[in-house]
């Protein structure tokens, strides 16, 4: 999947779930920010109360002048709100030096408005610094190009894995990512979710619910592939019956292997070796029950797998759909997986993220 298409991919997330937008804010992206400057530099412009008319009762007059100040100072201090409002949401942690002069400035023109009540301050500077703020162009607090390219390139390796993962997968002849139930992905796997294990600034519940959803996936994909697996289902097999196959990979070990007894039996039988003849012959009738014995339990062992894959596919689809929360799904892996096969201690501290915000 080309980098363009893993952007594209993760704008279209943003776009519909928001709480992407801090984790792109930090990566220095936040489309919103000039058209909330420049509606406050309209706000700005707009023209204030205008003093009252004297009626030459003291009294009258006092209250109206009154009502006028608290009016001229509300009518800039809402603006001025919506600029503290700008500077609380999530942005470039290294800009918050310009966002220390943006409060600064504020409180001098609050304190402007207060002193000098019916006088409009100048706000150039103000928006001077906004746009510092927004563009990340201050002369004297320089944020430096290459930090904010590393972050979005980590942005998209770290935080859109999951989304190259899917996409691959989605395609029958992309061979970009390993398959999901092999050991080259599982190693991939946790070094992605490791590298977001130490990237605080990336941790958001959209993300962490991507690597989640993968490792059931990759889950769901080995209990699939061992249910096909006739080898793999008898290496499970406690206390099996000596064969062939349990030392060579070879395909049809051990039907090599019990026609070279029985070869050795018929051999000895012809020149009369009872003491070879016999064995040989005991040996292949208890391999013969030994083998049904073997075929049952590989059959029993396939359902229990086969259940144990719908169960992973169906806490799967429940989490996908937002039924299952992070607690209830750690609770619920930890049932699936009691020896720790396919969820490690990293998925489970990814599921530990969260939980204050549940």
């Amino acid at each position: 999947m080309a980098e363009w298409s893993i952007w594209r991919a993760l704008e279209e997330w943003r776009s519909k779930k928001h709480e992407l937008n801090p984790v792109f804010a930090r990566a220095g992206i936040f489309s919103d920010f000039e058209t909330q400057i420049n509606r406050i530099a309209l706000d700005l412009r707009r023209a204030p109360p205008t003093p009252p008319l004297f009626s030459g009762d003291e009294h009258r007059d006092r209250e109206e002048l009154g009502r006028f100040r608290d009016g001229f100072y509300r009518h800039y201090d809402e603006t001025l709100y919506k600029v503290e409002t700008l500077l609380s949401h999530a942005w470039v942690p290294e800009a918050e030096p310009i966002a220390g002069e943006v409060r600064m400035e504020l409180l001098q023109l609050r304190g402007q408005l207060r002193s000098a009540a019916g006088k409009v301050p100048d706000f150039s500077r103000l928006e001077q610094l906004l746009w510092h703020y927004a563009r990340l162009d201050h002369p004297q607090h320089p944020i430096p190009s290459e930090l904010l390219a590393e972050r979005r390139r980590m942005l998209i390796d770290i935080a859109g894995y999951p989304l190259t993962v899917q996409h691959a997968v989605s395609e029958p002849y992309n061979d970009t990512v390993p398959p999901l139930a092999s050991d080259d992905f599982r190693q991939q796997y946790a070094e992605h979710l490791q590298a977001y294990l130490d990237t605080p600034w990336l941790h958001c519940q959209i993300v962490t619910n991507w690597f989640v959803t993968l490792a059931l996936d990759a889950a769901l994909a080995s209990k699939k592939r061992d249910v096909a697996d006739e080898m793999r289902l008898a290496a499970m097999l406690p206390n099996r019956w000596p064969s062939l196959s349990r030392w060579a990979s070879f395909e049809h070990a051990d039907q090599v292997w019990y026609l070279l007894i029985a070869c050795v039996a018929i051999g000895a039988l012809f020149v009369e070796w009872w003491w070879l003849a016999i064995p040989g012959m005991v040996w292949l009738a208890l391999s013969k029950g030994a083998h049904r014995r073997e075929r049952k339990q590989i059959e029993l062992k396939r359902e229990q797998i086969a259940s144990r894959a719908m169960l992973i596919k169906k806490v799967r689809d429940r989490f996908k759909t937002g039924h299952t929360s992070l607690e209830k799904l750690a609770y619920q892996l930890k049932q699936l997986d009691e020896r720790g096969e396919y969820f490690d201690d990293n998925v489970y501290a990814a599921l530990k993220l969260h939980h204050h915000d549940a």
